[in-house]
């Protein structure tokens, strides 16, 4: 049975992040150190892969440093998708930005 999970949180560009793009090359950088592989930071998101359950992470604008920060994962198993989006998310939640 195929799984389908999804997290929104918002995102506030601190000062020293440049722009959105910088984001996701921290973020790109975070979820492989979690251990996924084939990580794409693409224009729209940051995808990757683990344990056979998909990962995208997408930024849709509210306000001008503003964004909700979508994670889905999607997966075979209900379980393990489920926990693959929490250790992404409490990744993504205890980024920690110097400015």
């Amino acid at each position: 049975m195929a799984a389908l999970f999804w997290n929104s949180d918002r995102r506030d560009l601190t000062p020293g992040t440049a722009n959105i793009g910088t984001l996701r090359g921290v973020i790109a950088n975070a979820i492989r150190e979690i251990g996924f592989a084939q990580v794409n930071q693409g224009q729209l998101d940051v995808s990757g892969g683990k344990n056979g359950v998909f990962v995208s992470i997408a930024h849709f604008p509210t306000a001008n440093r503003s964004f909700f920060e979508v994670v889905m994962a999607s997966g075979e198993s209900g379980d393990l998708t489920r926990s693959t989006r929490d250790e992404v998310v409490n990744k993504l939640r205890r980024l920690v930005f110097f400015d």
